[in-house]
């Protein structure tokens, strides 16, 4: 069912010591055998942890959080123009995302700060198309579009990032990134796909079809201070969500390309200036600026902004093997299901084109952080009739059992031209988990059907 290549040792970890030795009535001298004149000093106790301070009871507690005010919660990448043609599709753009940095030196409370896009074309995308906008003609009011809520409890401490994304999975080998251990996802329910891993922002206005997807030509995004009371303004298609410019904390514009200023969407006051990348479905994203430790705001995404690839941020890893090391492949998107040996796959047409097998996998002996899994199918002949899909794990990728750990939501991408390709035909599915020089690997023959 599952192989193990290799097993590792495990080393103890050093202990630090509190005490501090010295001869009583003496000058300090190197230590000696213990006498009557000997005394022992405590140190005192270890440091609070990061976040936490000591209170009057000597007890380490969080440092009280404090809502954000303009300058310290800031938009420090946007991720919108969707991903370079691969895996078998060229308009891939499920792996749009968002990320929040705290500028600021204190922890902040997130809880039920709001995060829109403006409403608006980003540009002539076809011939004759006009601006729509609302940046000229409302210069205190922000026109939106969706507006989602961060959930209560959100903190976020100075320097750390807040990931939100469109669709909380892996996106690989669509896309270069594996979203799956985001904070948040943007869920649309009875709509959407709920991926167990990342929790959900709270929906307060959505005009969309399946899901948040912010423009591919350009996307105008908006952080606002924590339960900004709405209002309305007509849109072309029913009433729109605005907001006051003054409670915008930070926002960005983002437009088809250099000539598109006409577009704007946002008021002066929110951004003076645009930016942009250098064409849809390029996997370009937007990065702030850092010089000196400091983050750019000068409130002109043009100035504030550079492109590049899109590199949301990951928690800090801490590999380890322990006790005796498995790992099972199977399917399912929400919740792991056993493949039997000869059983039943299903075939699935992807929203975006093509088709796959959802795979899932469960394993122990060793925690997920910096974990590397790769998945391939192959044909009778041995032959791989998919693209090859990876996965780097974190804590915050997988879900949590009492003797395993769960990955689910990965797919296989099969490399065909039509599902009656491969539907009636055994295939093998393997997945190898990799870490550090250590690797494990279980594969599955299985027969591809079409049941649903």
């Amino acid at each position: 069912m599952f192989e193990t290549k290799v097993m590792r040792g495990k080393v103890a970890p050093a202990l630090g010591c509190w005490l501090l030795v010295a001869c009583a009535g003496e000058p300090s001298s190197p230590a000696g055998p213990s006498d009557a004149g000997t005394a022992v000093r405590d140190a005192g106790p270890p440091p609070c942890g990061r976040g936490e301070v000591r209170d009057d009871a000597g007890v380490c507690a969080p440092i009280p959080a404090v809502r954000p005010r303009q300058g310290d919660l800031l938009i420090e990448e946007l991720y919108y123009s969707g991903a370079a043609p691969a895996g078998g599709t060229d308009h891939y753009f499920s792996d749009q995302f968002i990320e929040l940095v705290n500028a600021s030196d204190a922890p902040l409370d997130l809880g039920g700060v709001l995060v829109a896009d403006a409403f608006g074309v980003a540009g002539e995308i076809n011939p004759g198309t006009s601006p729509d906008g609302f940046g000229d003609r409302r210069p205190d009011t922000v026109v939106l579009n969706s507006v989602w809520r961060i959930p209560v409890g959100a903190r976020l401490e100075p320097g750390e990032q807040l990931l939100v994304v469109h669709d909380g999975t892996n996106h690989r080998p669509f896309s270069t990134i594996d979203l799956s251990g985001a904070d948040f996802e943007a869920y649309v329910p009875g709509r959407d796909e709920d991926h167990p891993t990342v929790p959900n922002l709270e929906m307060v206005v959505f005009n969309g079809g399946f899901d948040w997807l912010v423009p591919v030509f350009g996307a105008s995004l908006v952080i606002l201070e924590a339960d900004t009371a709405l209002g309305t303004e007509p849109g072309p298609f029913g009433p729109l969500p605005t907001a006051p410019a003054a409670a915008v904390l930070d926002g960005v514009e983002a437009l088809m390309d250099g000539d598109s200023a006409a577009f704007k969407r946002l008021p002066s006051q929110v951004d003076r200036g645009f930016n942009w990348v250098s064409d849809t479905y390029v996997g370009e994203s937007l990065h702030r600026i850092r010089s000196g430790g400091t983050w750019q705001d000068t409130q002109d995404s043009g100035a504030d902004f550079m492109v590049g690839p899109p590199t949301p941020s990951h928690p800090e890893l801490s590999p380890a093997v322990h006790g005796d090391t498995w790992l099972e492949l199977g399917t399912g998107t929400t919740e792991f299901v056993p493949l039997a040996p000869g059983g039943d796959v299903e075939i699935v047409e992807g929203i975006q084109g093509g088709w796959h097998i959802d795979v899932a996998v469960r394993f122990g002996g060793f925690d997920p952080d910096g974990v590397r899994l790769s998945y391939e199918a192959l044909d009778g002949s041995g032959q791989r009739v998919s693209y090859e899909t990876r996965a780097e794990l974190s804590p915050r990728g997988v879900l949590s059992e009492p003797d395993a750990w769960v990955r689910v939501g990965d797919r296989v991408v099969l490399d065909i031209r039509d599902a009656r390709d491969l539907i009636g035909a055994t295939i093998t599915l393997r997945v190898t988990a990799t870490l550090d020089a250590e690797s494990w690997t279980d594969e599955r023959s299985v027969q591809v059907v079409d049941a649903l």
